[in-house]
């Protein structure tokens, strides 16, 4: 604006001399070098005019804002995510939350991101905050059966095991074959001491996966607690079978329970 102005003043004060000049070398006629003079002077002079005078385009227009390319910014948050699953596969748990949370800054409505998230605050024992990132992606993606079967895992590690039971019938109802989603809902049963739907929904587990040895543990454990000693024992020696034990090896819980059918049945192994 100041530098329009001082191009204005110059410019009038230039015509006015112009025409000064102009009358003067009427006057002068008799040297027509000097009329060429005075007239040519000051149009020269304002064709002339300071470079600093006139405004600059760089400064006088505004920059358009830098574009962000597309995409960018969700690359960034795949990159971050891999790397953040890479710590986590290393138990570098509190590493992964960090990028995790970078990726989720990156790209909110990265409903992995979410779930990753709660993944790694669970094995943390943070299972509220995980429980609400559990949610976020379940909001995000509601028809995400895995999702819900994470969500019941994080509820049942709360001992909220009503509400597990609903996260595991919802996942159920998406993926009826998921045999570890039965395995959790037969634990949530089990808990609760409804050993006949715990039973069922085991018994759905080891059809799809027979040999699992967590999935036959519990099964044994459902026979122990309705005193079916012998089925439970059965279900325990094919865990020793498919953990490849020993008698000499076979330790802790398995162990205690294997040791107190045998004292109470006489059984042997």
């Amino acid at each position: 604006m100041r530098s329009r102005l001082v191009t204005l003043v110059y410019f009038c004060a230039n015509i006015l001399v112009l025409c000064c000049n102009f009358i003067f070398a009427r006057k002068m006629h008799s040297n027509p070098r000097l009329f060429i003079t005075l007239i040519v002077s000051p149009v020269l002079a304002c064709s002339l005019l300071p470079a600093w005078s006139q405004p600059k385009a760089a400064a006088t227009t505004t920059a358009a804002p830098s574009k962000m390319p597309v995409g960018s910014a969700q690359d960034r948050a795949k990159e971050l995510n891999r790397q953040a699953i890479a710590l986590q596969s290393q138990g570098k748990l509190s590493d992964a939350v960090a990028l995790y949370r970078q990726a989720i800054g990156l790209n909110p409505a990265g409903a992995g991101y979410h779930n990753n998230l709660a993944l790694a605050l669970k094995d943390l024992d943070q299972t509220k905050e995980a429980e609400s990132e559990e949610r976020l992606a379940l909001k995000l993606r509601p028809k995400r059966s895995d999702y819900l079967v994470n969500l019941g895992i994080i509820l049942q590690r709360q001992k909220r095991y009503l509400e597990a039971q609903s996260s595991f019938k919802d996942a159920l109802a998406l993926d009826a074959g998921d045999s570890d989603c039965n395995f959790r809902l037969g634990q949530t049963y089990f808990e609760l001491g409804d050993f006949d739907k715990a039973m069922e929904t085991t018994k759905l587990a080891l059809l799809l996966k027979p040999e699992n040895a967590d999935y036959n543990e519990l099964m044994g454990d459902i026979y122990l607690k309705s005193a079916k000693l012998d089925d439970a024992m059965i279900q325990y020696r094919k865990v020793i079978e498919i953990r490849g034990y020993t008698p000499g090896t076979i330790s802790g819980e398995l162990a205690n329970k294997i040791d107190f059918i045998k004292k109470s049945s006489k059984s042997k192994l």
